[in-house]
């Protein structure tokens, strides 16, 4: 079988798109994940997570409001479509939107899990990809043919500069990305001391889940941001414009130049912390002042991780912080470390023998084109992957089907899901 699309990486975009072609006979689809099962951010699949975006965000509404596979319809066949309603809310828990994504794929046969990617080769001659491809249980190979390739195999946990990837290779439980929180949640709560390095959703999640056992970190509950501040998310109107089509066509149509100056001023539109829960970090912080004259709980703005070693006597860690305003350097020795330093894209090794193939902007960037294309034959496409050619949006939930559309519509030659269209009251560009 000659596969219309072979998507490689089954997250909530591609898993968008599984869904979004699933309604078109004449393609012929396939999507893989070397993961055992579907799992979104396990390591921050707190109870009391929600996400940032509303539930219409979800895998398909926005390109398709009567997909089978929305969110609602999700609500309708567990019976919770009521409860919800009444609840008058519209951003939903972190684990609910895992358990919906789970139930899209159980009606998605072409989604399969536990296979992983060795290999891409190019068929010169029939101008097709083979895709070589191992269960991860039998180590057997099956190499697949698709005409398009989707690669959205997602990003890894990004350290900072200064932390020696021998420490970090070698660590214990105590020393931890936000992406693996909940696994090392156990041995940190028996540290007697703990610091979260970082300045978003993640950081701030972390610090109100251990707010509740701050009596257990007896020397010390700790919260380091470089960030001048803690930062909300924008949530007015007219900021939300910028989370559409026409803002990202503005974006891919400035220079490279500008496009780095205006994403470095754009934090606060997706790098920042739900108001909702920074109000109930203080309402905390408030509750445990009123019975504590001398708190155990330090957070500190305006201060930047410099240096990290491993304490061979007590297996601790110094930590060397820089205060960046009054340009003064501390020391800081914990027991615990978590770094929320957010994730930051690869290149997989399963491109190597189509690397010529490809458009790169550099040596570890590729170049896309305005449909999400890597390639000048629009055969292979990438999902976020796009920061800094199409804008902030590139990680957003609520614009993946925007560009699962854009793909789509781009593979078939022509508009099977219309885009809206001036659906802005301002204007990005020139009038």
């Amino acid at each position: 079988m000659i596969y219309d699309l072979i998507g490689i990486g089954i997250g909530p975009f591609n898993l968008g798109l599984a869904a979004l072609t699933h309604p078109i006979p004449k393609l012929k689809t396939l999507f893989v994940d070397q993961k055992k099962e579907f799992s979104w951010h396990p390591g921050l699949m707190l109870d009391t997570a929600k996400l940032q975006v509303p539930f219409y965000a979800d895998l398909v509404t926005l390109a398709d409001p009567c997909s089978p596979f929305s969110f609602l319809a999700y609500l309708k066949h567990k019976k919770r479509l009521f409860r919800f309603a009444i609840r008058e809310n519209n951003f939903i828990y972190r684990n609910e939107y895992n358990d919906y994504c789970k139930w899209v794929i159980e009606q998605l046969p072409n989604c399969i899990f536990g296979q992983r990617c060795e290999a891409i080769y190019f068929d010169s001659e029939n101008n097709l990809y083979k895709v070589a491809v191992k269960d991860c249980l039998s180590n057997t190979v099956t190499v697949f043919t698709t005409r398009k390739m989707v690669i959205g195999i997602g990003a890894k946990p990004s350290l900072p500069d200064v932390v020696n990837e021998a420490i970090y290779k070698d660590r214990s439980p105590q020393l931890s990305h936000s992406a693996d929180y909940l696994k090392s949640k156990d041995s940190i709560l028996k540290s007697k001391s703990v610091t979260i390095i970082g300045s978003g959703q993640s950081a701030a999640e972390i610090f109100m889940d251990l707010l509740p056992h701050h009596e257990v970190f007896t020397e010390g509950l700790n919260w380091f941001t470089r960030s001048r501040r803690f930062f909300p998310m924008e949530y007015t109107k007219l900021s939300l414009e910028m989370t559409s089509p026409e803002y990202i066509d503005h974006f891919f149509s400035l220079p490279n130049e500008v496009k780095t100056n205006t994403l470095q001023s754009q934090d606060q539109l997706y790098k920042g912390i739900n108001q909702e829960l920074i109000a109930e970090i203080y309402e905390e912080l408030y509750r445990i002042g009123l019975n504590k004259t001398n708190s155990n709980i330090r957070i500190s703005t305006n201060t930047e991780l410099v240096g990290i070693s491993q304490l061979a006597a007590n297996n601790k860690y110094r930590l060397t912080l820089k205060h960046t305003e009054l340009n003064k350097q501390f020391e800081h020795i914990n027991a615990a470390v978590i770094f929320a330093t957010g994730y930051k894209s690869c290149k997989p090794a399963f491109i190597k023998p189509v690397k010529e193939q490809l458009q790169w902007k550099n040596e570890h960037e590729f170049k896309l084109n305005k449909n999400y294309s890597i390639d000048t034959e629009d055969s292979v496409f990438v999902q976020n992957a796009d920061l800094k050619s199409h804008g902030f949006n590139s990680a957003d939930l609520g614009m993946g089907p925007y560009r699962n559309a854009v793909i789509i519509n781009s593979i078939l030659g022509y508009n099977h899901y219309n885009i809206e269209t001036g659906s802005t009251f301002q204007t990005f560009g020139l009038p």
